[in-house]
């Protein structure tokens, strides 16, 4: 391929490195009916890039980014599952330079009541050591940004790790995202 030419980076058919996300949703001040997921995919091994043109004293063409999307299905329980996988994309030499490896960066989960344009885009991910090590994540809302943030359209929230520095009685105007992955069968 040359290196003027758009290569076709291509998403692996048959993935083999599957896991189950799960999702849980506490205390939520209203129903998320918008609910969508990506897996994102970097090229980690830019020596394969071509030099940039447009970039001078750079050493690389912009990386590759391939977001992937997945389904949620909720469960009897309410909570909502996936599956993912590592390997979603397939490794290729797409410049005559060597193999581009493709790395998953993180699995995310974006959610609104509706749907609507204008609505608060509650996000929660998990980054890919965090998925591989099969470690829960929790992330706090503040409910009163549900379902928008006054003043703001599109508001994007990303939540808090933790709630250690909002006082004990301000704890309740908060809700939870919590994810997990497992290690499953392909």
């Amino acid at each position: 391929m040359s290196e003027n030419s758009k290569p076709e980076y291509r998403e692996n058919p048959d993935p083999q490195q599957k896991h189950r996300l799960t999702m849980r949703i506490d205390n939520a001040p209203g129903q998320f009916d918008w609910i969508h997921g990506t897996m994102q995919f970097n090229v980690e091994n830019t020596e394969c890039l071509p030099p940039p043109k447009e970039n001078p004293g750079g050493h690389t063409s912009p990386v590759p980014v391939r977001m992937i999307p997945f389904e949620l299905e909720r469960q009897p329980d309410g909570e909502y599952t996936a599956a993912v996988f590592t390997d979603g994309m397939i490794d290729e030499d797409y410049y005559d330079r060597g193999v581009c490896r493709w790395k998953l960066l993180n699995v995310q989960v974006q959610l609104k009541a509706t749907g609507a344009e204008e609505e608060t885009l509650f996000m929660a991910d998990l980054f890919q050591d965090e998925l591989m090590a099969g470690q829960a994540k929790t992330l706090y809302y503040w409910k009163n940004r549900y379902p928008r943030e006054d003043g703001f359209d599109s508001f994007p929230a990303s939540g808090q790790g933790d709630l250690s520095q909002v006082p004990a009685d301000k704890q309740e105007e908060f809700f939870s995202i919590s994810l997990t992955a497992k290690e499953a069968t392909p």
